[in-house]
Parts: C-alpha cells; sequence; structure tokens
C-alpha cells in the first residue's frame, strides 16, 4: 500500500512539473495556474506536490517582473491585456499564499512544514524582487505577519513548525522585522494554552541569534555592512539593510510585556517554557529586570525543574541588580534531594550551586552542610552523579581550607558513635554539620565505579591544597557530541572471519543444520 501510495504521489508531482513548466514557458497554458490552485480544494491529505509547485512557479514570476504593476497618482488605471494579466497573476498569488498558510494545519506533519518553508521561500523572494518598484532595502512584513498569525492561533502545539522556523531567525532581518511584527500582535486578553506555548516558543528562536547590547554612551543606531550581516531579502544593487540592535531590544521587552499579563505558571509546561525564556534569552535584554522578581522567587516554591529555572534567574538578580534575598542559601539546599537526579537540570543545579558557594565570606556551618549533603547524596547516586557531587564537595574545601578536619585520616579510627548531622533539617546551618565529618568519601574511594573513585582521592587530596578547583558548567551540546565521538571506534568489526565469498566461511557450525542453495 505504501509503494502505491508512493508511485501515485510520483505522478502527481511529475504532472505538476510539467503543467508548471508549460505555463512559465508559454501564456497560451496561463489556465493551468488555475487548475494547479484549484487542486487544493481537492487534496486533503498530502500537500507537498502543490506547495513545491507555487513555489517554483511564483519565485519565478517575482524575478520576471510579470507581477508588477505601475501605478500613477492621478491617472486612470490601465486596462490593457498587459495590466490585466498582472493583476490576474497577483490575485492568483494571494491566493496561493493563502492556500500555502492554510497548510499549516491540515494534512500530513511534512505537509506542514513545507507549508512554512514554501511561505519563507515566497516571502524571500518578494523581498529580493518586491511587487512595487523600491529604491531600498525592502523587507514584506505583512507577509511574516500571516506567518505569525498561522504558527500562534492553532489548537495544536505547533513545536515542530516553529523548530524548523529557526533555520529563517538566523538573519538578522528577520530577526529585528520578526520581533517588531510579534510585539503587534502578541497582546491576547485570554489566550489558550496551546496559544502561550506557541508564542513562548516563537519568540525564543528569534532571540537565537545574540543581539548586541551596547551601552547608552554608544550610539543607539549603526549601520551594519551588508557583508557582515546574513541576510534573507538582501538584493543586488539595492541600500544595506539598517541593523539596529536598540529596536531589537524594545521589541522584546514589549513582547515579554505582553506576555507577563497572562497566567504563565498555571500549566508546569508553559511554567517551565516561560522560565527557560527569560534565564536564558531575555535576563541581558530587559530594560528592567528586577521587575521579574515576584515570579522567580513565587517559582522557587513549586518544586523540581522550575525551581532551578527560577534559581538561576535569582541568581542573576543578585548578581547583576542587586537584589536581596534572604533564605536564598536555604532554599538552595532544600534542592539537594535525592529527587534533583530525575530531573534534567541536576549539571545546572550543581553548577548554579558551585556558583552560589564561590563567595570565600560564607559561614563554615553553610559551607560544611552543603559538602556534607553532597557527600551523603553521592552514597545514593549514579556513578556519573556521584562523580558531580564530589567534585563541588572538593571546590567548597578548596575555598574553605579551614573545613579540611572534615576529612578523616585513612589511618585515624572513628570516633564518633554516631552521626551529630541531622539530614532532614531543611535550614544549612542548623544541620549541624560542622560537628560532623565527612566519612562518606572514605566509603567512596571503594566505590566500583574508577572515576568516582577518582573524585573521592580528589577530594581527600583538597586538604593539601594540591588540586585546583573545576568548573561545574555543563557542557554545550555541541561539546558533548564531539565528546561521544571521540569515544566512537574507527573501525567497527562485524566478522572474526574475512569472509571470501557469498556464502559461509568454513568450519561455520551452521552448516551443519543449514545447507546453502546457490
Amino acid at each position: 500500500m505504501a509503494a502505491v501510495q508512493q508511485n501515485l504521489s510520483k505522478m502527481i508531482s511529475a504532472q505538476l512539473r510539467s503543467k508548471a513548466n508549460e505555463f512559465l514557458n508559454s501564456r497560451k497554458h496561463a489556465n493551468n495556474l488555475a487548475d494547479i490552485l484549484q487542486m487544493f480544494e481537492a487534496e486533503t491529505d498530502n500537500y507537498t506536490p502543490l506547495l513545491l509547485t507555487i513555489e517554483v512557479i511564483f519565485t519565478e514570476l517575482l524575478k520576471r517582473g510579470d507581477m508588477i504593476q505601475e501605478i500613477i497618482p492621478l491617472k486612470p488605471l490601465d486596462t490593457s491585456p498587459e495590466a490585466e494579466y498582472a493583476r490576474w497573476l497577483r490575485e492568483c498569488y494571494e491566493t496561493a499564499l493563502l492556500r500555502a498558510l492554510e497548510c499549516f494545519k491540515r494534512g500530513r506533519n511534512q505537509s506542514r512544514l513545507q507549508a512554512l518553508v514554501t511561505t519563507c521561500k515566497l516571502m524571500q523572494a518578494e523581498g529580493r524582487y518586491p511587487l512595487e518598484t523600491t529604491n531600498g532595502y525592502f523587507f514584506p512584513s505583512v507577509r511574516l505577519k500571516n506567518i505569525f498569525i498561522g504558527l500562534l492561533d492553532s489548537e495544536i502545539s505547533m513545536s515542530t513548525s516553529i523548530a524548523r522556523f529557526q533555520e529563517f531567525t538566523e538573519y538578522k532581518d528577520v530577526q529585528q522585522y520578526g520581533l517588531k511584527v510579534l510585539s503587534t500582535i502578541a497582546y491576547k486578553k485570554s489566550p489558550s494554552q496551546f496559544y502561550m506555548q506557541n508564542y513562548l516558543e516563537l519568540l525564543d528562536k528569534l532571540l537565537v541569534a545574540e543581539i548586541p547590547v551596547e551601552s547608552k554612551t554608544k550610539v543607539k543606531t549603526r549601520a551594519v555592512e551588508e557583508g557582515e550581516l546574513k541576510l534573507l531579502c538582501a538584493a543586488e544593487g539595492k541600500s544595506k539593510f539598517p541593523y539596529n540592535p536598540v529596536v531589537c531590544r524594545r521589541s522584546a521587552n514589549r513582547c515579554w510585556g505582553f506576555a507577563c499579563q497572562w497566567p504563565l505558571c498555571a500549566e508546569p509546561r508553559t511554567h517551565r517554557r516561560a522560565l527557560l525564556l527569560l534565564v536564558e534569552r531575555l535576563m541581558p535584554l530587559l530594560t528592567k529586570p528586577h521587575l521579574a522578581t515576584d515570579m522567580l522567587c513565587d517559582s522557587l516554591d513549586a518544586g523540581g525543574q522550575i525551581s532551578i529555572l527560577a534559581l538561576q534567574g535569582v541568581l542573576e538578580l543578585v548578581r547583576r541588580h542587586n537584589v536581596d534575598y534572604q533564605d536564598i542559601y536555604d532554599r538552595l539546599y532544600a534542592m539537594f534531594e535525592p529527587e534533583m537526579f530525575a530531573t534534567r537540570y541536576k549539571s545546572r543545579l550543581l553548577h548554579l550551586a558551585d556558583v552560589f558557594l564561590s563567595s570565600t565570606h560564607l559561614p563554615e556551618g553553610v559551607v560544611a552542610a552543603f559538602a556534607k549533603r553532597a557527600c551523603r547524596l553521592a552514597l545514593l547516586a549514579s556513578a556519573h552523579d556521584a562523580a558531580a557531587l564530589l567534585a563541588l564537595a572538593a571546590n567548597l574545601l578548596l575555598r574553605h581550607p579551614a573545613l579540611k578536619r572534615l576529612l578523616c585520616a585513612e589511618d585515624t579510627p572513628a570516633l564518633m558513635c554516631s552521626d551529630p548531622y541531622v539530614e532532614d533539617e531543611t535550614s544549612a546551618i542548623r544541620s549541624r554539620a560542622v560537628q560532623s565529618s565527612l566519612w562518606e568519601v572514605g566509603a567512596l574511594r571503594r566505590h566500583w565505579a574508577p572515576g568516582v573513585v577518582a573524585a573521592a582521592q580528589r577530594l581527600a587530596a583538597a586538604a593539601d591544597r594540591s588540586v585546583a578547583p573545576v568548573s561545574l558548567a555543563p557542557p554545550e551540546d555541541a561539546v558533548m557530541f564531539d565528546i561521544e565521538l571521540k569515544k566512537r571506534f574507527k573501525t567497527i568489526e562485524l566478522s572474526f572471519i574475512r569472509p571470501d565469498g557469498m556464502f559461509a566461511p568454513h568450519g561455520d557450525r551452521m552448516l551443519e543444520y543449514f545447507e546453502l542453495l546457490a
């Protein structure tokens, strides 16, 4: 059945390609364009051949300039056959764009992605070859607005299509005009959960390309050479695109201002998406980042992944904007529970804890509590997590040499009949970790995993300050990919005996039970 459908699709594609070539080569076949547009109404599943066909046709028409109409003020409308044909082509162009936008929510997933790519490619062609005579740079922001409306006004999640749109947000003109357009259509009093999720993901993709943060003493507007920028609608012989980072930041602030009026914390997925957008993209761009304090502080009480993401935002406010949060260390201490191993942001939590505890002016009771809790959790964690927890504890002891008394020498017998450390205490200063010892390190030095043993030995050597602190920042995806590639073998052996032909080698036991016939 699948082969029949594939052959049928190939036949339809060949017919559409033939109709498109006939239409582009001769006006005698102008009705072919109307037939192609009418096929959108008959199709219900696979729109990909139709979308590719209208992309080829109208891209060529825009290059030729067949749809350009010269309108002179105070002059009657031209009724010549050429003008009528150009107007008809314009109507067909608008109809084709409308059909492509409707495919955002219809048909297969492949057809939806192709509809997005087709509308973006036509927007690119219209920017390079405008429908009206222009002297400077031109960007069809109306087409981009229609694309955004199609992505946002949907009853389903458009994550796949928005992820595909990221290949166009790398262009600076798409970023600047996209943020400006999104700020004009973002406001909605009571949006659905899908609308909020699609909006947050779209804003995140528009902010993937870095926006320069200039100081007030610098010039607010700056014209960047076209060769230095990656532009979607750059045309030869036209003026260069005036990229303005100030406009991008202002539009991003306006978009976030609209999002803050929505109930972002009502649903966990939307809440997590909003926090990721805030802490990873928007914090350096906000003109008043302290206004996000209430949202971040309330998110610390949610627990799980949301608390870890909110902790990163609070750290940014404390470090760069002088926001005082009194019990931040108790909140951080309460996150070190066995449940942290089940979250995808556990590496981020360890990195944030290492940054929070990097000050050498912290009380020893607080630092000792974190070191003790990290070593205690290392007894329960997997090998990889245990090594990371021991690295955190080693960094704490390197910054606070007075805590080396917590380490027990190998030849020193244990003197305590019970551990005075209060494991259930939620306050770091009241956990009595200073009165205890890191006996867990001795147990972990006999771990079955060599990585854990090496981390435990490094922690024991921290008392002599013979090692340097290590960074606990989670690696980037590209770095992790490179690390995994280096673990692979250069050659993979598929057989112990090199085959001499297509038959099994001599001495194979399979020949005792099966006979290979030529």
